[in-house]
């Protein structure tokens, strides 16, 4: 019976820990199937434990019952009567099998429920089911059983995925329930075990309070876990491992808890799911409205791995400082582009890079920083080997490019040098029919006016929506499900269509990765975070060269919060646009000073938390939330102070209301006691009336009036207690007050305030009650329940007796009794019935 008490712990305890994977998958499937594999190795493991097998056959009883389960849920169709394995079947589990691990290596959480996510997923969650059965319940060692419980709880925690408070807490209290459970079931069946092995409820001992004792522990424990990290900031941190390969919590070799560039690998994830926004670096410009900051560009579009970086013969010149020209603007273009500077401070606690790339606008002219500095001709990338990026502070010139819509439609066509960047795999050619009904919706005529209908087609006209909970595209299939189907994500999932469907139409497209603007801090100054990683896809124009454009739809969020739409997209009727107006930027008015940064960010900036300054950032200020949490906590706190002495004057009123002599001299009894315990004298439940007076008398020293006052109490209670009428009560107030006042002299002053302020006749009996309250489940387990109904029954059928009734008085009743129960009651519960000749001692 133990045994399966225990197992059925152990298996919730798995169940609980698992909720902690939510954040890795979208929906539930995931889920559900876990908790069937749970479910069935419990199942399996109990087989096993009818009859006394080796530890090994009842792990290899576990497994099949976890493999029929995957069989069952997973291929079935090929399984003999659905059910048994065959050959066939297993061999499809394991394709499937391999199948989820290809895709756990293209998606980046959460990942969606596709059938070999969900079947990784649920033998994970079994195996765990496994091993927590066998070292919980078959070795009898829960406490060691939570180590695969921790591993099933930290994998998401290996991960750079966005969680909120709410459903990490939730998670966390989940599993520290289930493994509170599973310890609290083994430790009370061994308790129960001293005695006999299977005993019935008549002989089990009492172990409320041990149960009591660590059910206040492990909520106290789960208390200061989930506490102490709000007061500590240094635990904020959530990330359990500080560095790790690409896409899964780290920037790459040397990697640390620190800041880093977007890499090009990971599809821009770990950036934007980040929780805690960091500095990247600062800058001063002489734009208005600066460009955007290019760190990688990608321009080898894949099969089956998305766009991926460096797929065009890379060609590096030496900047000192020029760089090499711009690809494909001509000179004519690029006179009428204004001129912009800019000076980039990078953040102390930027990692390494992989390539050592430096973020700089497009198209860069000339760049001047400390170490060898090489660029892409194709790309414009700048590269600064040797050199350390932490505080690293270097100079770009650049153009800002604003070139007139009229002069963009009338564009010859590309070069057969850009024919490499038209290029597109086959499983994404059937896209190119979609890709012309939306340009042809939209009546463009040329392929800048083809371009700026597939942005606004994807940012506002298609039904997109902007949100991070969606998987990367990496693959024809992805993005035929994203533009069809889905229809969320983020800048990947955007820049990757907007590009893909561009070179389906033969305009020249790749996609860039870096930062927004970012946001303004202070006259010139901007800030840029890690919030402000962005992807966006760049198309050629002959004479013009490379175009930022901005598919992404409009949001708050990270990485795109700050993203700004080009100017040269919002009219495509001919007019021209101007380099003036480029410096405008955008399509949404330029936020206040620092008013989009995180508040440490501002506070390592040194800006004011309220934002901006002067009369207008007064204005706009809303009220600070930690302000009033602050307010709330100082009058709780005031609360909590003045309400012990506030409930002993109220209870000291009530008392005093009784007007009969007999409860005014239990009034002032009662008075002269809790005034004992709050001043520190003490008494002894014991002593009678008299004794006490006289102890305390004699204790405190107390003046001849003050005993005289002392005993008129304590005579009182006495006549009220056992005379055939009580004294009279008057003048019994006046004497209490009098007594409480002596005795408060004749105590020192801490323990004279303590009294009035925590008085300890209130305190005890509350501490009490919430200690009950408590451990309310206490009362659920088997063993109070059973007590509880033997003695139902037992009370039930006896009558208590005087002392002077004979003894064969109570045997025939007794006989009468079990009579009277035998029509009413069940067998079992009559066997539990006393035998006749032992009602005393039973009753």
């Amino acid at each position: 019976m133990s045994s399966h008490r225990r197992t059925i712990a152990a298996a919730a305890a798995t169940i609980l820990t698992s909720i902690s994977l939510y954040p890795v998958f979208i929906g539930t499937a995931w889920f559900w199937a876990g908790a069937g594999a749970v479910l069935a190795v419990a199942g399996a493991a109990t087989l096993t434990r009818l009859r006394r097998l080796p530890v090994l056959v009842c792990v290899v009883g576990s497994l099949a019952g976890l493999l029929l389960y995957l069989n069952l849920v997973f291929s079935n169709g090929r399984s003999w009567g659905h059910l048994l394995p065959t050959a066939t079947s297993l061999r499809l589990l394991w394709d499937l099998a391999g199948t989820g691990f290809r895709e756990s290596a293209k998606y980046a959480p959460p990942v969606p429920a596709l059938s070999g996510m969900v079947l990784l997923a649920a033998a994970g969650i079994g195996l765990t089911a496994v091993l927590t059965d066998l070292i919980a319940v078959r070795l009898g060692r829960a406490a060691l059983a939570g180590l695969p419980l921790l591993l099933l709880f930290t994998e998401p925690f290996t991960l750079s995925i966005s969680r909120d408070a709410l459903g990490t807490t939730i998670a966390f209290c989940a599993a520290t329930a289930g493994y509170l459970w599973m310890l609290s079931s083994e430790g009370r069946d061994r308790i129960r075990e001293w005695e006999h092995k299977n005993p019935d409820p008549r002989q089990m001992p009492d172990t409320t309070a041990v149960a009591a004792a660590g059910r206040r522990v492990g909520a106290a424990s789960m208390v200061v876990a989930l506490c102490v990290p709000l007061i500590i900031p240094g635990l904020h941190v959530t990330r359990l491992f500080g560095s790790g390969q690409p896409g899964i919590g780290g920037h790459g070799p040397g990697a640390g808890a620190g800041a880093g560039f977007p890499d090009p690998n990971t599809q821009m994830s770990n950036e934007l799911h980040t929780t805690q926004t960091q500095l990247e670096f600062t800058y001063t410009s002489n734009a208005i409205n600066p460009q955007y900051f290019q760190v990688y560009v990608l321009d080898n579009l894949t099969a089956s791995q998305g766009w991926k970086i460096f797929g065009q013969p890379s060609v590096l010149a030496t900047v000192n400082p020029q760089l090499p020209a711009a690809p494909g603007l001509a000179a004519s273009a690029s006179n009428t582009f204004a001129r912009v500077t800019t000076h980039v401070t990078l953040s102390g606690s930027v990692l390494q890079d992989q390539y050592n790339a430096l973020p700089v606008p497009y198209p860069a002219t000339a760049v001047t920083a400390p170490g060898s500095l090489h660029a892409d001709r194709s790309s414009l990338m700048v590269f600064d080997n040797g050199q350390g990026l932490a505080g690293l502070s270097y100079s770009v010139k650049s153009l800002d490019a604003a070139p007139a819509a009229k002069d963009l439609n009338d564009a010859l066509p590309p070069a057969i040098t850009t024919s490499y960047y038209t290029q597109v795999p086959a499983s994404y050619l059937p896209l190119r029919g979609l890709a012309q009904s939306v340009v042809k919706a939209a009546g463009a005529k040329t392929a800048f006016q083809d371009a700026v209908a597939l942005q606004n087609w994807l940012s506002a006209g298609g039904g997109f929506r902007y949100t991070l909970n969606a998987p990367t595209v990496i693959s024809g299939s992805g993005l035929a499900n994203f533009l069809e189907h889905a229809k969320r994500g983020y800048c990947q999932q955007f820049s990757f269509a907007m590009a893909a469907l561009a070179r389906l139409l033969g305009i020249p497209a790749r996609v860039a990765v870096g930062f927004t603007s970012g946001t303004p801090v202070a006259g010139n100054e901007w800030v840029v975070t890690s919030h402000d990683a962005h992807a966006w896809p760049e198309l050629y124009f002959q004479g013009f060269g490379w175009l930022r454009f901005e598919p992404t739809p409009a949001g708050g969020a990270p990485g795109q919060g700050t993203a700004t739409t080009p100017v040269y997209t919002l009219n495509t009727s001919g007019t021209p646009g101007s380099s003036t107006g480029s410096q405008q930027g955008g399509t949404s008015s330029t936020p206040g000073a620092g008013s989009n940064l995180n508040p440490a960010i501002k506070n390592q900036l040194g800006l004011p938390i309220g934002g901006g300054s002067g009369a207008a950032a007064h204005s706009g200020a809303g009220v600070n939330p930690w302000e009033v949490l602050g307010f709330c906590v100082l009058g709780l706190a005031v609360i909590a102070a003045a309400a012990p002495g506030i409930v002993r004057l109220v209870v000291r009123r009530r008392r005093w209301r009784a007007r009969a002599d007999e409860a005014q001299a239990h009034a002032a009894w009662r008075e002269l006691r809790d005034d004992l315990v709050d001043y520190q004298v003490g008494y002894l439940p014991s002593q009678s009336p008299r004794t006490v007076a006289a102890r305390t008398t004699s204790t405190l020293e107390l003046a001849p009036p003050t005993a005289a006052a002392l005993g008129r109490i304590a005579m009182a209670e006495e006549r009220a207690r056992y005379a055939a009428r009580a004294g009279s009560g008057a003048g019994l107030r006046g004497d209490s007050a009098a007594v409480r006042k002596a005795v408060a002299t004749a105590v020192p002053r801490w323990t004279r305030w303590r009294a009035r302020l925590l008085p300890a006749s209130v305190l005890s009996p509350a501490l009490t009650a919430v200690l009950q309250a408590t451990d309310i489940f206490g009362r659920l387990n088997p063993e109070r329940l059973a007590k509880s109904r033997l003695n139902r029954t037992r009370n039930l059928l006896q009558v208590p007796f005087l002392p002077s009734a004979p003894a064969f008085v109570q045997a025939l009743h007794h006989r009468a009794a079990v009579a009277l129960a035998a029509a009413l009651l069940p067998p079992p519960a009559l066997a539990r019935l006393p035998a006749p000749g032992h009602a005393d001692r039973d009753a």
